[in-house]
C-alpha cells in the first residue's frame, strides 16, 4: 500500500502534537505536586529537563522514522526494478551452473564407460 504524501504528512504531525499534549499534563501535574511541597520539590529543574529532552528526542525519531518511510516509497520502484535485475542475472548464474554440472556428469559417464 503506497501512502500519500498527506497521509505520511498526518502519521508524522498526529503523534507529536498529541506528544506535546502528553509534556504538558506532565508539566501541570509536576507544578501541582510542586505547590503541595512533595518530594518534587528538590527535582523540579531536572524534571523539567527530563520533559523538554524526551519531548525532543522522541519528536526527533519519530520525525526520522517517517522520513525513511518516505524516502522508501519514493525509492520503491528503483529497488523493485534492482531486484528484479539481480533476481534475473541469478536466474542465469544457476542455468550456467545446471549446464556445466550436466556436462561434467557427462563427462564421467563417458569416461567411466572406456574404463569397461
Amino acid at each position: 500500500m503506497r501512502l500519500s504524501k498527506t497521509n505520511i504528512l498526518l502519521i508524522g504531525i498526529v503523534p507529536i502534537i498529541f506528544g506535546l499534549f502528553i509534556v504538558y499534563n506532565y508539566f501541570v501535574s509536576i507544578d501541582i505536586l510542586y505547590k503541595q511541597g512533595l518530594t518534587v520539590y528538590r527535582t523540579y529543574d531536572q524534571l523539567y529537563v527530563i520533559g523538554i529532552a524526551g519531548f525532543l528526542g522522541m519528536s526527533a525519531y519519530w520525525s526520522i522514522l517517517v522520513y525513511y518511510i518516505y524516502m522508501v516509497q519514493e525509492n520503491e520502484l528503483l529497488i523493485q526494478n534492482n531486484f528484479n535485475d539481480l533476481a534475473g542475472s541469478g536466474t542465469k548464474h544457476l542455468e550456467n551452473a545446471k549446464n556445466l554440472i550436466g556436462k561434467v556428469l557427462d563427462d564421467i559417464k563417458k569416461s567411466e564407460k572406456l574404463k569397461m
